[in-house]
Parts: structure tokens; C-alpha cells; sequence
């Protein structure tokens, strides 16, 4: 018996080989995952660490944030976004949400119960583990700010938890050993005296369906924002909006994404990337970082 039929006889969750990767990710490309997991539940995910710890492993979510590469990823791809997708209310104003949640999910149900300051969530396109990893913000919210702690599990399946201050947290980075990965965090929040949250989630939602491209393949923002500027704003100005290779081309909604047609390779997006980095450092001499992380066989 291989170790793919061992592992398969242990866990509850789906184990299978060579599987795709445009279908997990927002820009719909990329390669394979040598193997692709679907854990149960957070006690299927420690046994299958457990089972794996001397593989490479890598965690996706939503995919929003991530480039894959057109070679696939080696080892384990392990996809939370259909199972670490639970929460738990403690008390009024305590709620702990599950890494695989999506971040629309969870400002919607903290606007349920009447509690703010996740409203800004609904603008992120991932799930909360991703969020966690980057910091992600926008609407002058970062998902950092409500936290009290969060439970991380390490490659052996082992459970741990860290307060916040554990962390050296900066914008759009959150720096944690590679062997560690998010699996739920707690929040405490506060009681929405306006009873407004649902008006402030519309309101950013009609903001961004105006402003960016939604409804297109695109990772979200490709790139961060300079100190006191913004990245979009320098690309519109260089007249990159519009400006392609292969299927790949810069939104003209909106400068800082980048939208993949059908014909797209990841091969293509990396390209344009590199391309308007070295542009925008020729013209101005600004050093572009990504927001977008790439993963996987270059």
C-alpha cells in the first residue's frame, strides 16, 4: 500500500492527485497540485499534518490573492475554503471565525448581530487565514484591529494559540514562521449604536462594484501602496491602463488590477508585473511591491 492509499484510509476529507488549480484560484490559472486536499474539519486537518509532516504543504483559501504558476505546485495543496468555514459566538460581543470563512461572510454576520468594525471586510476578496497572513484592510479598516488572539496549527498538526501582540505586524505583512498556518482567529467587537451596518457594507459595495473591476478574473490589488501614495494613481499616470501582454491586461477601471482573459497563463501575469515594476521605477524611481504573492513551479 502507498502512502496516498495510507493517508486516504486515515483521514475524512478528499484526497486526490494532479488536480487543476483554476478553479481555486481568482484569476482562473496556473498549473496542477501534485495532491490536493479538502480536510473534513479542523480535526481531519491535524491528522493529515500529521500524516504529512515531512511534506511540502502549501495552504490556499479563496485564491485571490495568489499567483500559481503555470508548473503547478509540488507536495500537498490543502484548500480550506469549504470546511475551516464554521464560527462560534462567546458572549455579546466575542465571536471566533474559522480560517476558510470568506471575509463578505464574516462582515455580514457581525453586521447581523449588530457589531461593528468588520464592516470593511466585505472589500476583501478572500478568506479570513489570507487575511490574517497580509493584513489585509481597506476603507481605513485592517483586519487586525478587533483581534484578541488567533490559533495557528504548525506541520505536525499541533494547535497553538498567539495574541496579537506575538506578531510583528506591518502594512499588508504579517511576519509568522513558514511551518505555521491560521486556522481561526477571535474577535471582540462592538455593539453598533447607529444600527448601521448593513447601510456602511452597501455603501462599500456600491463604491467598489463603481470603482473596480468586479465580476472580471483578478487577484484584488496587485500591488502595495507607497507611503503616502497610490499605486494606482502612478500606473494611470504612466498610461498603463489598458497596456497587455499576451492575455493578460491592466483594468482600465481601475489601474491596480490586473485582469486575466480565458487565454491567460499565469506565465503572462507575471510578465506584466515584472514589466510595469521595472516601468515605474525607470519613471519614477518607485520600488512597486505585490501585494499578490506567487506560489508554485516557475
Amino acid at each position: 500500500m502507498n502512502k496516498i492509499d495510507k493517508i486516504t484510509q486515515k483521514v475524512k476529507g478528499k484526497l486526490r492527485e494532479n488536480v487543476s488549480l483554476k478553479d481555486y484560484n481568482t484569476w482562473k490559472v496556473g498549473g496542477k497540485a501534485e495532491y490536493f486536499f479538502e480536510p473534513h474539519d479542523l480535526e481531519d486537518l491535524k491528522i493529515f499534518l500529521n500524516l504529512t509532516s515531512d511534506e511540502k504543504v502549501t495552504f490556499l483559501g479563496n485564491g485571490s490573492n495568489v499567483l500559481i504558476r503555470d508548473n503547478g505546485i509540488k507536495g500537498y495543496v490543502i484548500c480550506l475554503k469549504k470546511s475551516l468555514n464554521n464560527f462560534q459566538i462567546h458572549g455579546k460581543n466575542k465571536f471566533i471565525f474559522e480560517a476558510g470563512l470568506s471575509c463578505m461572510k464574516i462582515a455580514q454576520i457581525s453586521a447581523n448581530h449588530n457589531l461593528t468594525g468588520l464592516e470593511f471586510l466585505c472589500g476583501v476578496p478572500g478568506t479570513l487565514g489570507g487575511a490574517l497572513k497580509m493584513n489585509a484592510g481597506c476603507y481605513g479598516g485592517n483586519i487586525w484591529n478587533n483581534i484578541v488572539d488567533v490559533t495557528l496549527i504548525n506541520k505536525r498538526g499541533n494547535l497553538v494559540k498567539r495574541t496579537k501582540d506575538d506578531f510583528k505586524i506591518s502594512y499588508r505583512n504579517v511576519e509568522i514562521d513558514e511551518n505555521n498556518f491560521f486556522v481561526s482567529a477571535s474577535f471582540n467587537l462592538k455593539e453598533n449604536k447607529m444600527n448601521n451596518s448593513q447601510n456602511i457594507i452597501k455603501d462599500f459595495l456600491k463604491d467598489r462594484r463603481s470603482n473596480q473591476p468586479t465580476g472580471l478574473p483578478s487577484c484584488g490589488s496587485v500591488f502595495k501602496n507607497p507611503k503616502n501614495l497610490y499605486a494606482a494613481k502612478i500606473l494611470d499616470s504612466l498610461g498603463l491602463k489598458g497596456y497587455r501582454i499576451g492575455g493578460a491586461y491592466v483594468s482600465e477601471k481601475h489601474a491596480n488590477f490586473i485582469i486575466a482573459e480565458r487565454s491567460a497563463k499565469s506565465e503572462d501575469i507575471e510578465k506584466l508585473i515584472s514589466f510595469i515594476q521595472k516601468k515605474v521605477y525607470e519613471d519614477t524611481k518607485i520600488s512597486l511591491e505585490t501585494e499578490v504573492k506567487f506560489i508554485g513551479t516557475k
